[in-house]
């Protein structure tokens, strides 16, 4: 899980890149899930949730 302070280490770059690593962790995590059942289900609600954080913090710095 990635905390606020976490975020607000990173520049534009940094983010870009860790969304685009968290988009495919959750790739793949679907894909076991639906192959053979997830072990922590609850990981892709922490995944989307980091996603969003990343994404907003992201718009924030463009301003």
């Amino acid at each position: 899980m990635i905390t606020l302070d976490d975020v607000k280490k990173l520049n534009q770059k940094e983010v870009a890149k860790k969304v685009l690593d968290l988009k495919k962790d959750l790739l793949t995590f679907k894909i076991q899930s639906a192959v053979s059942g997830a072990e922590k289900p609850h990981r892709k609600q922490q995944i989307k949730k980091d996603i969003a954080r990343l994404l907003t913090f992201s718009k924030q710095l463009n301003k």
